[in-house]
């Protein structure tokens, strides 16, 4: 429980309660049983309780009686608040642990994927959706290890049944890998090996079959509660949030604020006109926005006025706290005087599920699947819903450049040489779509998160390379990646009118080894509202000052040395003091 002490800021109390197959095992008189230790925590004096079910099935029963026990606690405990979930068996990081528990079985047997086949057996004595969440596993876990074939067998259900299933696997050529679909070695567990044993006793072949044994612990599911505990006890704050009563009705309690090199001064008392120099790092600013008119206040200080506003959001995929997500976007839209052009392209990142094709080679070919992917992932999300509210448009640069809807690059090349504009890597001049290039001189925002000392605004243009799959373009190391960055920040900083802000309007990221987070790139935790953003005209001024505020030295950063040679910032934005405490908030 100490990665979500962290992000919940106390140590919460658990315990362990049972949910039996057997009903009548669940009286309150039986220990340990659910109904047993809920009325001990009500009398106990709690306030609130939170119930997470570690099941990955539930029968019929086991359904019922949780449902009854937590009536049974509200209706003699009326005071008491019940909040409970439900085990979604198709999480990533159930599958993830599903898919290591596979491969590290099939470590040393030397036999290629497209020779193994996966057996994964369900007790099935649940409901037809609980059936078929059994398929949707299989099939996640199947298209992952691109094995030769996947199927599903149940131990209460006769279709398929398990003994019957294997009579069938057996006329197959492969090494099957048994899966069992179960957390512990409870009877079903004992069930699965009386029927393997008396399948292997028929058929000796079948006895060298690989077998995962079922999870008793495990890192992934350790996390997969950890999140789960983490977003309902979010779910809960926000639902108070929206209770409370209106900020016209309560005295302020916080202030939006321009944290300047000097002092702090409250953006509600700041002259007409725009932003006084001394309160900036050499153009940039420092704000704590606590409400979207600050930020608006801002926003038209610094020249964005404009009707039509681009805005480059971070969509790379869903780990928590590290996209721009609706609350910030919504944040964002709220403040433009103007309407907003969404811009971002695809990522192999975004997609739910595994692709048995190859993102370098075959992307175009699967371009419809793609964008239902896309699709999904703003839907899932809650993005779509923002974009709707506020009329916002999306283009997207991979289907532009797939239409053939970009500007020639000789053109780009010719435009930017009038500017004395060069390029390391002159390729990113094709990859212009044409509806920046019909609207020229209007203001392009990078809108990117707390997120490290490096992947800030700049970085962020990265996303503006159409290739799903930009591996090519990361290079060799963090040097050649800059340059890239750059070299993007250089092209649409000549055709638009660039402005940087990065945000943690909602949530920022701390990475740390253990967190309770987990990425590619590694385990992070969360920082709740910081409510820090840092503004600048262009790019690289917002970036050094948040690069800074993360506890960033950017003199010893090989990022920030391409930066400065490539796109160039004021030596006060790099040099004027910061305030601890705003640093303390993301170190």
């Amino acid at each position: 429980m100490e990665p979500s002490a962290r992000v919940l800021g106390f140590a919460p109390h658990v315990r362990l309660a049972s949910l039996s197959l057997d009903p009548s095992l669940a009286s309150p008189t039986v220990p340990n049983s659910l109904h047993a230790v809920l009325e001990s925590e009500a009398s106990s004096g709690v306030e609130e309780l939170y119930v997470f079910p570690a099941i990955f099935e539930f029968n019929i029963f086991q359904k019922q009686a949780f449902a009854e026990s937590i009536a049974a606690l509200r209706q003699q405990h009326p005071s008491l608040v019940v909040h409970y979930d439900d085990a979604e068996l198709t999480h990533p990081l159930v599958v993830h642990a599903f898919a290591e528990r596979i491969i590290a079985r099939l470590a040393g047997t030397n036999v290629s994927p497209n020779r193994v086949a996966l057996l994964l057996v369900a007790s099935g004595h649940g409901d037809d959706v609980s059936r078929a969440t059994s398929y949707a596993l299989m099939r996640l876990l199947w298209e992952r290890l691109s094995l030769a074939r996947g199927e599903v067998a149940f131990l209460r259900h006769p279709t398929p049944f398990l003994a019957i299933q294997l009579e069938r696997c057996r006329r197959e050529p492969y090494l099957w890998v048994i899966v069992p679909q179960l957390w512990g070695n409870d009877e079903h567990a004992d069930y699965l090996n009386t029927i393997l044993d008396d399948a292997a006793k028929s058929n000796p072949e079948t006895d060298e079959w690989l077998h995962v044994e079922p999870f008793d612990d495990d890192p992934h599911l350790s996390a997969w509660m950890q999140q789960r505990i983490v977003r309902l006890w979010n779910e809960k704050r926000s639902k108070l949030e929206a209770k409370q009563p209106s900020a016209k009705r309560e005295p302020r309690l916080t202030e939006s604020l321009i944290h300047a090199p000097s002092a702090s001064f409250p953006i509600s008392s700041l002259p007409a006109g725009d932003v006084l120099p001394d309160l900036t790092y050499g153009g940039g600013l420092i704000a704590e926005i606590r409400e979207p008119d600050a930020l608006a206040a801002l926003l038209q200080r610094i020249g964005l006025t404009d009707d039509r506003v681009f805005v480059k959001v971070t969509w790379h995929g869903y780990a928590p706290g590290t996209f721009t997500d609706a609350a910030a976007l919504d944040t964002l839209l709220t403040a433009l005087r103007g309407k907003a052009v969404i811009v971002e392209g695809h990522t192999s990142s975004r997609n739910v599920g595994d692709a048995d094709w190859d993102w370098e080679t075959e992307s175009r070919d699967h371009r419809a699947w793609i964008w239902q992917q896309d699709a999904e992932y703003r839907r899932r999300t809650g993005i779509d819903e923002v974009m709707r509210r506020h009329d916002a448009q999306y283009v997207n640069v991979t289907e532009a450049f797939w239409d053939g809807q970009c500007v020639p690059q000789d053109d780009v090349i010719a435009f930017l040489n009038e500017s004395g504009i060069t390029l390391t890597e002159p390729r990113l001049a094709s990859f212009v779509p044409t509806v920046f290039w019909e609207h020229r001189g209007a203001p392009f925002l990078s809108f990117a998160r707390f997120k490290g000392a490096t992947r800030l605004g700049i970085s962020n243009l990265f996303g503006l390379i159409p290739d799903p799959l930009r591996t090519e373009w990361h290079g060799p190391n963090i040097t050649y990646f800059a340059q890239i960055c750059c070299d993007m920040a250089k092209i649409v900083g000549a055709i638009f009118r660039p402005y940087g802000l990065v945000e943690s309007l909602n949530v920022a990221v701390r990475w740390n080894r253990q967190g309770l987070y987990r990425t590619r790139w590694g385990n992070y935790d969360l920082i709740p509202n910081p409510n820090l953003v840092a503004l600048s005209r262009g790019f690289a001024t917002a970036d050094v000052l948040a690069s800074r505020l993360q506890g960033q030295d950017i003199r010893r950063s090989a990022f920030f040395d391409v930066v400065a040679n490539s796109l160039g910032f004021p030596d006060e934005t790099a040099t004027l003091p910061i305030s601890d405490e705003l640093i303390q908030r993301f170190v």
